[in-house]
């Protein structure tokens, strides 16, 4: 691995720390997680993902499993790692590595044939483990144990990663480095190019919460991912209950009245590209925190009389949309004897089961109460965030994500990307379409010689439709997109749905 400057410093500071058994665990992490993902089936990685990566993977296999889906995954190799970044967290050490891959990857639907897709590719992703500074390093990849009791755990079934015999949270940080994120290239960019701009945010943050052993931007930013996850499938499968336990009583009311309005939905696709932590303010007794989500999904309706058959496929491509998620806390409360997040009373720390009950069997305490642990405020549009705020005095950084997002990515980046994706629209890269690929790169600035690997994600289906937050960028999009799609003088009808699409939603 090469080494940034701060993770050279760490090594220093930390003579301990095993630079090759970290690599082994990541080894260990990123073929165990392939192996997990084709079979639909995560108990033999839980203990060392965080409870936000379960959750990523969970929604798309419920969904995968009512679309008769699977991915089937071949030939897969890592060709290098580099630690990318390092960082300490409050009580945390954070370590991201990008990790250059490759592997034939074709995503199968026996139920909708359109919906399959794939092909070789070559790939770079960033993984986040973190680790709490102060902990001795207990191997929980490859040795079957309980860091804590030594009893036997193999395999850990469920949405906790709890020790079913001394109820230890094994994927806590407090035994050794855990999972907790993981970022395609081009979102990694886009979140580290401002990542500058939160430092200061962050920084005010931990020193309001000095107090705080356990508080951590990417634990916090790990809980709004999983929150946010089960909204969205609670809103999915039409069943808010999934999501009470952890979300206030009037945005539990509102995502009821969501349900009750929208129509049965299913989701082809349904992932996180960003979950970054922009904002805190107070408002009485309570903190607030405002965490930037853009997520990346495909919808398929489902009948209203019989919601197993497919009405139809409402985005006919993967596409991306921001939103906000708003955690809150009591400024008074307590440290929790539990974690709310991995189904303990964070009152009185009794194991609470897999169930949507806000009431603790044990203490009776709610909890779902923010006097314990950050719970939902809730979940926003843009336009409803800043009506969230309005009045108050925030953070200075709390419009950045609403505001500022678009201008870290140029117009001809959302134009380029979608270009490619109209031009593969038909399953279909005809000579022409890529000529055109290639020409409008080097208008646009691109090196030529470097856009081979998106074009290559746009024949295999892999890339998801991009706008700006801001509607008034949306026109030059689309006018080269409408361009694009005559470039080999004819218009298929996959092309011309996808237009329709773009033109009927974002024009």
């Amino acid at each position: 691995m090469r080494d940034n400057a701060a993770f050279v410093r760490y090594k220093q500071n930390n003579p301990q720390f095993s630079e090759q058994d970290f690599r082994n665990k990541v080894t260990v992490a990123f073929y165990g997680i392939q192996d997990a993902w084709a079979a639909q089936d995560m108990k033999r990685v839980r203990k060392f993902i965080s409870d936000g990566i379960y959750q990523r993977f969970n929604v798309q296999f419920i969904m995968m499993k009512k679309l008769q889906q699977y991915n089937e995954l071949s030939g897969i190799q890592i060709h290098s790692m580099t630690v990318s970044d390092y960082k300490r967290d409050g009580a945390y050490d954070v370590i991201d590595v990008a990790i250059h891959a490759s592997m034939t990857d074709r995503f199968i639907s026996k139920k909708i044939q359109r919906l399959s897709s794939g092909g070789y590719e070559s790939f770079v992703e960033y993984w986040t483990f973190i680790k709490k500074s102060t902990a001795a390093l207990n191997d929980i990849y490859e040795n079957p144990n309980c860091p804590q009791c030594g009893a036997a755990i193999p395999e850990i079934q469920g949405e906790t990663g709890i020790c079913p015999y001394c109820k230890a949270v094994v994927n806590s940080g407090d035994f050794d480095w855990v999972l907790s994120e993981i970022t395609q290239a081009d979102d990694y960019t886009y979140s580290q190019s401002y990542g500058h701009k939160q430092l200061n945010l962050q920084m005010k943050i931990q020193k309001l919460f000095t107090g705080d052993e356990g508080f951590s931007v990417q634990k916090l930013e790990d809980k709004a991912s999983n929150a946010f996850l089960q909204h969205e499938i609670a809103l999915a499968l039409r069943n808010p209950a999934l999501a009470r336990r952890f979300m206030r009583e009037d945005s539990y009311q509102k995502l009821t009245s969501e349900i009750q309005q929208s129509a049965p939905l299913l989701y082809n696709r349904l992932y996180l590209n960003d979950v970054s932590l922009i904002s805190h303010w107070a408002e009485g007794s309570m903190n607030y925190l405002g965490f930037f989500i853009r997520k990346s999904y495909q919808r398929l309706e489902m009948k209203r009389n019989n919601p197993d058959e497919l009405e139809a496929i409402m985005d006919p491509v993967v596409r991306t949309q921001s939103m906000v998620i708003v955690l809150c806390r009591d400024a008074a409360a307590q440290p929790p004897k539990g974690l709310l997040y991995a189904h303990q009373c964070p009152k009185c720390g009794g194991t609470l089961s897999d169930t949507t009950d806000t009431k603790c069997p044990y203490c009776t305490s709610e909890v779902n109460s923010p006097n314990f642990d950050w719970v939902v405020d809730g979940v926003y549009s843009l336009g409803e965030y800043k009506q969230r705020l309005a009045g108050d005095e925030p953070d200075e950084l709390i419009a950045f994500g609403v505001d500022k997002a678009d201008d870290l990515l140029d117009v001809r980046d959302y134009a380029f990307n979608n270009v490619l994706i109209v031009l593969a629209a038909d399953g279909h890269f005809a000579t022409e379409e890529e000529a055109f690929a290639k020409a409008l790169a080097k208008k646009l600035g691109y090196n030529p010689l470097k856009i081979e690997p998106s074009i290559q994600l746009a024949k295999n289906g892999k890339l998801v439709l991009r706008m700006p937050d801001d509607p008034k960028k949306h026109a030059k999009i689309i006018k080269l997109m409408d361009k694009a799609a005559m470039a080999d003088q004819l218009m298929t009808p996959a092309e011309a749905e996808l237009m329709a699409y773009v033109h009927n939603n974002f024009a």
